[in-house]
């Protein structure tokens, strides 16, 4: 009945605008892994601003302008990077992301904040490393809760060490 005729109508106007793609054949082969080279399905998107980000399922993170509607980089910055999680820090206008890397058996996170100039500029190898005094191996986590402006982290190593960030 009524929640049904409701989405319908508030979505009846909706069109498409643009269709970005996050595969891109001739930057696959710079990927270490065979798996990130392959076209996959986005998990998450985020808009913050002038940028669309799309995460892939294979870990792949594109940063695309919506006023050019170009792709403007790959927010993987190292070749066996899979990025896992986005979080849009409106505090700052920074992209956070939650990486594994191969190198590390895909057993720590690591976490990184790009501000949008840098992403907008491709150069998102100029993000800064967070919590990297935190030891984030499986089965430790990080969580983002950007209601309240807060951030946890569980730290495997301590084993009790959950700790909390404004």
């Amino acid at each position: 009945g009524f929640l049904r005729r409701s989405s319908e109508e508030h979505f009846r106007n909706v069109q498409l605008q643009m269709e970005y793609d996050t595969h891109d054949p001739t930057v696959a082969p710079t990927w270490q892994l065979a798996f990130l080279r392959r076209r996959s399905r986005v998990l998450e998107l985020v808009a913050a601003e002038d940028i669309l980000v799309a995460l892939s399922h294979s870990g792949i993170c594109a940063a695309f302008s919506r006023e050019s509607n170009r792709r403007v980089c790959f927010l993987n910055v190292k070749p066996d990077e899979v990025i896992r999680s986005l979080f849009f820090n409106k505090s700052n206008n920074s992209l956070i992301t939650v990486s594994v890397y191969s190198s590390d058996n895909y057993s720590s996170l690591k976490c990184r904040s790009t501000k949008l100039e840098h992403i907008r500029g491709g150069t998102p190898a100029l993000g800064t490393p967070l919590f990297d005094t935190e030891c984030l191996r499986w089965p430790g986590f990080v969580e983002f809760d950007d209601v309240n402006g807060k951030v946890l982290t569980y730290s495997a190593q301590d084993r009790t060490a959950y700790r909390v960030y404004d």
